[in-house]
């Protein structure tokens, strides 16, 4: 995994309506089943991981992650997660050690 703080820019995000999901299939069942507001975020790092990396992060996202950092301990502070041929997920995590609130950007839904 390599991680790329970045200039902070803005995008808009659906985030799940539970703080705490069990993993990628109940984020997107809720998301398809709601309607959630996108909000409007502050995307500060990029978490590039290998598809294994992101396999296991997605099957549980209640697990304590040593690389959610300090640095997103603010509401409006996402990290970026990339893997190859796999979604970009958002994760807000609030001063968590685990992905407390994940969500997808709202063009993509």
């Amino acid at each position: 995994m390599t991680t790329q703080l970045l200039p902070p820019y803005q995008l808009r995000v659906r985030f799940s309506l539970s703080r705490k999901l069990a993993n990628y299939r109940s984020m997107r069942r809720e998301l398809g089943g709601y309607y959630v507001e996108p909000e409007l975020v502050w995307v500060i790092e990029r978490k590039t991981m290998s598809q294994a990396e992101y396999r296991a992060f997605e099957r549980d996202f209640t697990k304590p992650q040593d690389w959610i950092t300090l640095l997103n301990s603010r509401p409006g502070h996402c990290i970026m997660v990339v893997a190859p041929r796999m979604p970009t997920l958002y994760v807000r995590a609030e001063g968590h050690n685990y992905a407390r609130y994940v969500g997808l950007p709202a063009e993509e839904e």
